[in-house]
């Protein structure tokens, strides 16, 4: 099914349209803001979902079509909780480190503890077991609402991740961006304005969309090595 994509100039997501249903490959382009869509077709373009920035440029919302709008709240730049209809998903977490899921539907409780690895990718959940490629894409795909790769929200409708709070989106099937790096090609973005990580994704993560850091799990080990090497 061959898509269409509106981003911002910033690279948000705003608008996914799929044009022909008989074709089964996904193809998504995007584009800097436009008084228009460039479509794929001349059909009439089917609007999958809808999302919304509050003013801070955050992902305030989405709207996929036949569902209810889904709201996402921040805690410390960080997603805390989602809320759809009269579903709430909640992550609970240290600083550093994902703990457990909450989803509360009709008043009941429903708590799955997470197991991660050292990126924070979540790869088990109390019955559940997931693996990654290098770039993030999980096997197998589990529920919508359970983080994924480095424990960012995996969007169910693109099935890329929104990174930065829905600023750029990254694409784990590609291993690449779909937007350039406003740092890119002369300031810290690089040269590549689309590579993820620098092209070192087992040891680097990029929450933020914009520059790569080195895992902090790494770094302290390095630390504690140096000490007793010392």
């Amino acid at each position: 099914m061959p898509e269409s994509a509106l981003a911002d100039e910033v690279g948000s997501l705003a608008f996914l349209l799929a044009v022909q249903h008989e074709i089964t490959r996904p193809e998504l382009r995007f584009y800097h803001r436009l008084p228009q869509v460039m479509f794929m077709s001349s059909a009439s373009p089917v609007v999958l979902c809808t999302y919304h920035y509050d003013a801070t440029d955050r992902l305030a919302d989405c709207s996929p079509a036949g569902q209810g709008s889904a709201r996402f709240f921040y805690q410390q730049n960080r997603l805390a909780t989602q809320i759809q209809g009269q579903i709430q998903h909640t992550l609970l977490r240290t600083d550093e480190y994902l703990l457990a899921h909450l989803s509360v539907e009709n008043n009941q409780n429903d708590c799955l503890l997470l197991a991660t690895d050292q990126q924070q990718s979540v790869i088990a959940a109390q019955g559940l077991a997931f693996a990654y490629t290098p770039y993030g894409h999980r096997y197998p795909s589990g529920p919508a609402s359970l983080p994924g790769f480095t424990g960012q929200r995996l969007d169910p409708i693109t099935g890329h991740y929104l990174l930065g709070n829905g600023y750029r989106a990254f694409n784990p099937v590609l291993m690449r961006f779909n937007s350039p790096d406003s740092l890119s090609p002369f300031g810290e973005g690089g040269l590549n304005a689309y590579a993820y990580c620098e092209e070192d994704p087992v040891n680097r993560v990029d929450p933020g969309g914009h520059l790569p850091t080195f895992l902090v799990s790494i770094l302290k080990k390095a630390s504690s090595v140096k000490k007793r090497l010392g």
